[in-house]
C-alpha cells in the first residue's frame, strides 16, 4: 500500500504542465483507485500511478493520525468506544463506514445521504460521545461537533457541501426558553433535512451556466427532542440515547488518544481502497437481492435504503476486522447479529411514528412507554415508602407502575416535543392502560400525584 502526503505527491519536476484536479474522497485514474483523505493520499499496492501528473484539493482537511498506534490498539480503542453505548455505539460506527464508502454504495447503484438524529435528555454526555466516535478530520484541533443549529442553513448548507466521503455532526437541537429560538431551530432542521435527503443543494450562476450544490457525506443531528413532519419523518432515522456513556472511559480518549479513532479509520481507509471493487459487487449483489423482495415490505422506501445502507456498512466493518485478524468469524456473526436486531427495532419505530403521523396524527404513547419501561428507562423507587419526588420517576405498587406525571411527560417530550399530559392520558384511557383514581387520570398516595398504569399493559 503506498501512502502518500501532500508535500510527497507533488514533485517539483512536472511543475509546468498541467495537473489533473483531484477531489476529497475516491478517485478513479485509469483502471486504478485512490483516496484522498485530507492531505493523504492512499493509493493500492497493484496500481501503478503517478501521482506527479495530479493535483491534490485544495483543502483545510488534515487526517490527524498517530502511527505508534498499531491497527491492533486503534481496533481495541474504537471497539471500548463502541460498546460504551449499547444504544448508539453501533449504529454510530456503521453510519461512518457508510459516509467512508459513499463511492461505493453511488457505483453500486445507491444514492444515499444518511441523516442520523441522536436523541437525548440533557446530560447523557451526547455531544462529547458522538463526535468522539465519528470526527475524521483536523482532530489535533479539537474533537467537536462541525456546528450548530443555531447557525443560518446557508452556512450549515456550505459547511455540508465542503465535505465529502464522511460524516458531519450538527448538534444542540433543545428546547430553547425562547419559542421563536426553537421554532427558527427546527425549521432550519426541516429544510436542512430536505436538501440533505433530495440532494438539492443552493444553485448558483458561473456565468451563462447554472451550478447546483450537491451533498457527498452522511449527517449526525444532537437533540433533546425530536422533530418531522410528514414528508421528513422517514428521511432521518432517529436513535434515541436513554443512558449515560461511562465518562471516565470516555475523557481516557478524549485527553489522552485524541487521535486513536482517525487512527483506526485510516488503517480501515487503507484495506477500502485496496478492497474496492470487492466491496461494490457485494454491494451491488445484497443490493439487486433488495430491490426484488422491497415489494414484500410495507417499510418507506426511504427508512428501507437507511436500514440496507446501515446494515450493508456494518456488514463491511465486520469484514475489516475478521480479515484484519482483530475479531474472528464467530465473534463477527455475534456483532451482526445484536447489530441487526437493534437496527431493526429502530426502523420500525421510526416506520410506526411515520405511519401513525400519516393517518390520524395520534401517536401510539402506550407503545412508547412500554419501551421505556422494557429498557429500563425508568428511574424507580423499589417501593413506595422509599419513593423520593426529587430522585424517582415512580414506582411499582399492586402489580402497577406509578409515575409521576410530570417524569413521563419531559421523557416522552424526546420522541414528542410538543406532548402535554392530556394527549398521553387520552392514548391511555382508550387503550384501558390507565387506572384511575377520584379524577378519573391520577391517583393520589402521600400527597403526590401518579399515572397508574397496569403492568400487564406493559407486556
Amino acid at each position: 500500500m503506498s501512502n502518500l502526503s501532500n508535500a510527497e505527491s507533488n514533485t517539483s519536476s512536472l511543475d509546468r504542465q498541467p495537473k489533473i484536479a483531484l477531489s476529497v474522497g475516491v478517485n478513479r485514474i485509469g483502471g486504478g483507485v485512490i483516496f484522498v483523505a485530507g492531505d493523504w493520499v492512499l493509493t493500492r499496492s497493484g496500481d501503478n500511478i503517478s501521482l506527479s501528473e495530479y493535483e491534490l484539493p485544495d483543502t483545510s482537511f488534515r487526517l490527524d493520525i498517530d502511527d505508534s498506534i498499531t491497527q491492533e490498539e486503534a481496533f481495541a480503542g474504537i471497539y471500548e468506544l463502541i460498546r460504551l453505548s449499547p444504544e448508539i455505539g453501533r449504529v454510530l460506527i456503521a453510519h461512518v463506514i457508510e459516509g467512508l464508502t459513499m463511492a461505493a454504495f453511488k457505483e453500486a447503484g445507491i444514492m444515499h445521504c444518511g441523516i442520523l438524529m441522536i436523541v437525548g435528555k440533557s446530560g447523557l454526555l451526547k455531544s462529547h460521545y458522538v463526535p468522539q466516535i465519528i470526527q475524521l478530520y483536523n482532530r489535533k484541533d479539537g474533537v467537536k461537533p462541525e456546528t450548530r443549529f443555531n447557525s443560518s442553513e446557508r452556512f450549515i448548507e456550505e459547511i455540508f457541501c465542503e465535505y465529502k466521503e464522511c460524516t458531519i455532526v450538527v448538534d444542540d437541537l433543545h428546547t430553547a426558553q425562547s419559542k421563536s429560538i426553537k421554532r427558527s431551530n427546527e425549521t432550519t432542521a426541516e429544510e436542512i433535512i430536505r436538501r440533505i435527503s433530495d440532494n438539492t443543494g443552493r444553485g448558483r450562476m458561473e456565468g451563462k451556466s447554472t451550478v447546483q450544490k450537491e451533498f457527498n457525506a452522511n449527517v449526525i443531528f444532537i437533540g433533546e427532542y425530536t422533530i418531522g413532519q410528514e414528508s421528513t419523518l422517514p428521511r432521518v432515522l432517529v436513535v434515541p440515547l436513554t443512558k449515560r456513556p461511562d465518562g471516565g472511559v470516555l475523557d481516557k480518549y478524549q485527553r489522552k488518544q485524541p487521535l486513536l479513532v482517525s487512527t483506526f479509520y485510516y488503517y480501515f481507509l487503507r484495506w477500502y481502497v485496496e478492497n474496492y471493487e470487492a466491496v461494490c459487487n457485494e454491494i451491488d449483489k445484497r443490493l439487486t437481492e433488495l430491490r426484488q423482495t422491497a415489494s414484500n415490505t410495507d417499510l418507506h422506501g426511504r427508512l428501507c435504503d437507511t436500514e440496507f445502507c446501515l446494515e450493508m456498512s456494518f456488514m463491511i466493518f465486520l469484514e475489516f476486522c475478521s480479515e484484519s485478524g482483530f475479531i474472528t468469524e464467530e465473534q463477527a456473526r455475534s456483532e451482526y447479529s445484536l447489530f441487526f436486531k437493534y437496527l431493526r427495532e429502530i426502523v420500525n419505530d421510526n416506520q410506526k411514528r411515520f405511519q401513525t403521523n400519516n393517518a390520524n396524527g395520534n401517536e401510539d404513547y402506550l407503545e412508547y412507554i412500554k419501551k421505556l419501561y422494557a429498557s429500563h428507562s425508568f428511574y424507580l423507587a423499589d417501593d413506595k415508602k422509599s419513593f423520593d419526588v426529587d430522585k424517582h420517576d415512580g414506582h411499582i405498587h399492586n402489580n402497577c407502575l406509578h409515575l409521576r406525571s410530570e417524569k413521563l411527560v419531559k421523557k416522552l417530550q424526546l420522541f414528542f416535543p410538543e406532548i402535554d399530559l392530556n394527549d398521553i392520558v387520552n392514548d391511555l384511557k382508550n387503550k384501558k392502560a390507565l387506572s384511575v383514581g377520584r379524577d378519573k387520570s391520577t391517583r393520589q398516595i402521600k400527597g403526590k400525584r401518579f399515572l397508574v398504569i397496569p403492568l400487564d399493559k406493559l407486556m
